[in-house]
């Protein structure tokens, strides 16, 4: 145990951990250090953050436009009164002025809610790239979470290729998505800005219905086509009672890839860009630990033959996908300075 202590205490004071209950660290509910520095529970921290949002006064429309322009001179700083209005910036904090930290992430599922199955909300996460995606004056963009520019290409997002947006037009779409390269496909988790519509304040159940209807409406977007060779096909989301989240993991995936994880979405939650208590992950190898839910062996392909439990797992997880993630970044700053 020792050995694992002293990991997780190095985690606890890296610069990727800086965020409680961070999924870039070790599950803390399994670390003896956690209940030593948490100094209040996750529970109350989302009451804290579902408070926070209501106060905020968070200029997201022209955020969203910024995002989509690419303008961030100094003439055009974020207004004066922001500082004094955000008073709940301690969990609440502003998106920063780039591509990077622009995306809603999620924490460990640590202390499982009271009212999971009336408040929350399930979407199912393909194995992939996790990016933001903006098209604009005819053009679409994906940009990693860090960041960093992936691609361009055209496509039926509104104000994503010339032939459904007239370049002067000036309409935008901003999404979450996770693109799987494998098939060519970009699926949205999340809305943030549709054809110039932003959503960042809506709460969850809105975002997610707004999805849904959009993409029924733009059918066109989720097949293959020459101005839209990348497809995007819009996450279903599910109920959180116990039997929905059997028998939705017992049932048929809606991608063909496998699953990386269970997203947990609180349906109060205005899309918050940073680590939000309101968004928890488990992987499905963890959930009949944490939710007491079976879950089929064909979803856990992945954890590892020597799995005993997550306190002996994560830190060996979180190791490599530290190492996987430094060399995409190194990759990219190559591909950049190349």
């Amino acid at each position: 145990m020792g050995d694992i202590d002293s990991l997780t205490e190095a985690f606890a004071i890296s610069q990727v951990a800086k965020s409680e209950n961070s999924t870039a660290a070790p599950h803390p509910y399994f670390s003896s250090l956690y209940k030593k520095k948490s100094s209040i529970t996750q529970e109350e921290r989302r009451k804290r953050f579902l408070e926070a949002q209501k106060q905020k006064r968070f200029d997201y429309a022209k955020h969203a436009r910024r995002l989509a322009t690419s303008e961030w001179s100094d003439g055009d700083e974020y207004d004066e009164n922001d500082d004094e209005e955000m008073d709940c910036e301690e969990y609440i904090r502003k998106p920063s002025r780039s591509y990077k930290n622009q995306l809603m992430l999620s924490e460990w599922l640590v202390e499982v809610p009271n009212d999971l199955a009336e408040e929350w909300t399930l979407v199912l996460c393909p194995v992939g790239k996790r990016c933001l995606v903006i098209s604009t004056r005819g053009v679409t963009k994906a940009y990693a979470r860090n960041g960093y520019f992936l691609q361009s290409f055209q496509s039926f997002i509104p104000g994503g290729s010339r032939q459904v947006q007239d370049v002067s037009g000036g309409a935008y779409t901003i999404l979450d998505c996770i693109y799987v390269e494998l098939t060519k496909t970009y699926y949205v988790l999340d809305v943030m800005c549709w054809n110039s519509h932003p959503l960042y304040d809506s709460e969850t159940e809105f975002r997610f219905f707004w999805k849904s209807t959009k993409f029924e409406e733009n059918a066109a977007v989720q097949s293959e086509a020459k101005n839209n060779p990348y497809k995007f096909i819009p996450l279903p989301h599910y109920n959180c009672d116990t039997e929905s989240i059997r028998n939705t993991l017992h049932s048929p995936l809606p991608f063909d890839c496998k699953l990386d994880g269970l997203l947990f979405f609180h349906k109060r939650s205005h899309y918050l860009c940073g680590t939000s208590p309101l968004v928890t992950w488990l992987k499905p190898y963890m959930v009949p630990e944490i939710l007491s839910i079976e879950v089929p062996a064909s979803l856990c392909t992945d954890r590892p033959a020597d799995y005993v439990c997550m306190q002996q797992h994560l830190p060996k997880a979180f190791k490599k996908n530290e190492e996987r993630k430094n060399k995409e970044e190194l990759n990219m700053q190559y591909e950049d300075d190349g």
